[in-house]
Order: C-alpha cells, then structure tokens, then sequence
C-alpha cells in the first residue's frame, strides 16, 4: 500500500512539478511548501483533478490537497477561501462516495466550531445536503 501512495505522489508531482517531499510519508499534502499553497496553484490542482486519466488515487490526493489549501485560504483571505470552496463543490457532489471519508475528517463530528478547522462549518453544511 505504502508503493502505490508513493508512486501516486510521484505521479502527481511530476506531472505538476510539485516537490516529492520525504520518501514514504503519508502526509505529503499537509507538507508541501507555502509557495505550492497558493490561490493560483489551487486552481492548477483543481484543472489537474478533472485531467482524463487520473484514478481514484490521484483524484483523492489532489482534493486532500485542494481542502487543506481552501482551509489555509479561508485562514488568510476569506473571499479566496470561499471562492476556492466553491469551485471544489461540484466535484465533492459529484464524487461525494470516493471523498466521504475525507469530508468526514474536515468535518469533525461532534467537535465544537471554535475547536475546530476553518473549512469545517463549509463541509458540515454540504454533508447535511449530502
């Protein structure tokens, strides 16, 4: 299992001319630079998202990678925040199954707002219409 997430990295990463990062890690999304965590690369990930040819293992690196940009957005600049979030919408409805566990996590049931992520109120809202 631990190959073919490395080998979807790798994929990803070149295709995009992302840095790998540390061989083997799983939180490849969460580490990427700054530089790599902007407005403008987030859309770059969301035209890679819809590329023909990418699996269930790209798609669902790419949006591990788009939320966690959204969130750092929404922390920055709210209107690129919210604009960022709304053009993910139509692939998390589209797709919600192969991101459920994934809005699950963004979402934290059970946790108050102030203890939880910036992107968290967006994704509870979109699971209830879900």
């Amino acid at each position: 299992m631990q190959d073919y997430i490395a080998n979807t990295i790798e994929r990803i990463c070149r295709d995009l001319s992302l840095p790998i990062g540390r061989p083997h890690t799983q939180d490849w999304a969460y580490e990427l630079p700054e530089e790599f965590r902007t407005y403008e690369f987030f859309f770059k990930y969301l035209v890679a998202y819809s590329t023909p040819g990418y699996g269930d293992a790209e798609k669902r690196l790419l949006m591990e990678l788009m939320l966690d940009v959204t969130n750092d957005l929404l922390q920055r600049d709210k209107v690129l925040g919210y604009q960022a979030w709304n053009s993910l919408l139509d692939s998390l409805t589209a797709e919600s199954e192969l991101h459920r566990d994934q809005l699950e996590y963004w979402a934290l049931p059970g946790e108050p707002l102030e203890d939880a992520f910036r992107l968290t109120p967006l994704v509870r809202l979109l699971l209830d219409k879900l």
